[in-house]
């Protein structure tokens, strides 16, 4: 897990250039908006026209139980699910704060000397492996939330002239 943290840490480092010691709060919602829509991308699976929220909820979890900060991330992705909201669109308009308690919540048990790795939101890794509907998508199940962060962190790096050209032209720097 703190190896994990290491490499996301250093990935946003190189993202955000080795002179910046703060993220500004644009970057901050960049982040937050895009591991968003990659949840709701993972979790695509579990929604299909009709389903109503509790539906969704006991197609992703089965039996788990998620604590607060999980459950409002399931909510927010059925939020999106149900309107055709695409992936594109949810990095662009997103507001970042459901993943931000899921971090919160995440720190939290790492200051408690627990090292999460992120099923926790979603009701523990035993229960949620026991779930037969939990699909693998893009390398990462849709419960694994730090997979899905590093996916982003990735997909940064591996994009970093392409997100420069677009900060030049948008923000003429």
């Amino acid at each position: 897990m703190k190896k994990l943290l290491l490499a996301l840490a250093l990935n946003c480092c190189y993202f955000f250039g080795t002179a910046q010691t703060k993220i500004s709060a644009d970057e901050a919602k960049l982040i937050t908006a895009n591991v968003m829509a990659n949840f709701t991308q993972s979790a695509s699976f579990a929604y299909s026209k009709g389903v109503t929220l509790d539906q969704f909820k006991a197609r992703l979890y089965g039996k788990a139980v998620p604590v607060i900060a999980g459950n409002t991330m399931a909510e927010v992705a059925y939020s999106y699910l149900s309107r055709g909201v695409s992936k594109e669109q949810i990095a662009r308009e997103n507001d970042g704060v459901a993943v931000a308690k899921a971090f919160k919540f995440l720190l939290d048990q790492h200051n408690k000397g627990i090292e999460p790795d992120g099923t926790e939101l979603f009701g523990s890794k035993t229960a949620l492996e026991s779930n037969s509907a939990a699909k693998v998508t893009e390398g990462c199940r849709w419960y694994q939330f730090w997979c899905l962060v590093e996916n982003f962190a990735n997909w940064v790096v591996a994009n970093w002239p392409t997100i420069q050209q677009i900060l030049v032209f948008i923000l003429n720097l």
